[in-house]
């Protein structure tokens, strides 16, 4: 029997390590897995798992995969000895936010498209996840805005404890593994598969207002909810606060369901 061949990209940690193990391990045996990593040096906690689930010889081989680069791409193509891929798992790292989104556009667009050729797209929705994303991101959360001015520092501060509060209600990676076998097995896979309803309302606000007034407003007050609970305060305590940030209004633009991911994307509406 044939088995699927998978390529996964990101698997030196959270989702794609997961996923990459759970499918290796499946009791089934008809899976290929091709994990990859940018730095073959981190395969550790990968090769780690993998023993601990048991993942059969010839089920699971590693690669050496950085998607920004063309050589990179035609040598780990190179190594699949199969010819060819069956499922490509893109579960996490470069393809993030506003790119997440265009990615989200362009799977619907070949979701019409792809199955007179026998291609079925996916995607997989979840929201916060417990992975090694942020220890891994250059100069950490926020590190870009260094030389920002002091107000826009400030409101990233009050930005980022929202998204803190995402994470403390992140899911398991193992939870949104099972939404890839799902998509899998299933003889007419979904479109979009989500590992949580919780922003399913915000989903729906998008079509119930088509001005999108709805959800930006809704975006907007669960982004910055730790501020609106200082100014609310300072409000009742007849504080007029700081005048410059009284007068600011924000125009947030969220590039996937997690709002704390898209700090770049939240400027002064006086600025565009």
């Amino acid at each position: 029997m044939d088995r699927t061949v998978v390529l996964i990209t990101g698997c030196s940690s959270g989702i794609g390590l997961h996923l990459a193990v759970r499918l290796a391990s499946d009791p089934s045996q008809s899976f290929k897995v091709y994990a990859t990593l940018r730095d073959l040096k981190a395969q550790g906690p990968l090769l780690e798992a993998a023993r601990a689930r048991g993942c059969p010889p010839g089920s699971l081989q590693t690669l050496e995969l950085d998607v920004r680069d063309s050589e990179s791409v035609a040598a780990a193509q190179a190594c699949v000895t199969e010819g060819r891929v069956d499922v490509l798992g893109l579960p996490f790292h470069e393809v993030y936010c506003a790119s997440k989104f265009a990615l989200e556009g362009l799977c619907e667009s070949l979701a019409i498209l792809l199955p007179r050729f026998g291609v079925h797209v996916s995607l997989i929705e979840c929201g916060a996840v417990h992975t090694a994303f942020y220890e891994k991101l250059e100069g950490g959360p926020g590190g870009a805005l260094e030389r920002a001015d002091a107000q826009t520092r400030y409101l990233f501060a009050h930005y980022l404890r929202g998204y803190e509060q995402a994470l403390s209600e992140a899911q398991d990676p193992e939870e949104v593994t099972e939404l890839f076998l799902t998509a899998l097995r299933a003889p007419q896979p979904a479109l979009r598969y989500f590992s949580t309803d919780r922003f399913l309302p915000l989903a729906r606000m998008r079509t119930e207002d088509p001005s999108g007034s709805s959800y930006v407003a809704a975006m907007h007050q669960e982004a910055f909810a730790d501020l609106q609970a200082q100014e609310g305060a300072e409000a009742g305590a007849g504080v007029l606060g700081d005048p410059a940030r009284a007068s600011s209004s924000f125009i947030c633009l969220p590039g996937c369901a997690t709002p704390g991911v898209t700090s770049e994307l939240c400027c002064p509406a006086s600025d565009k």
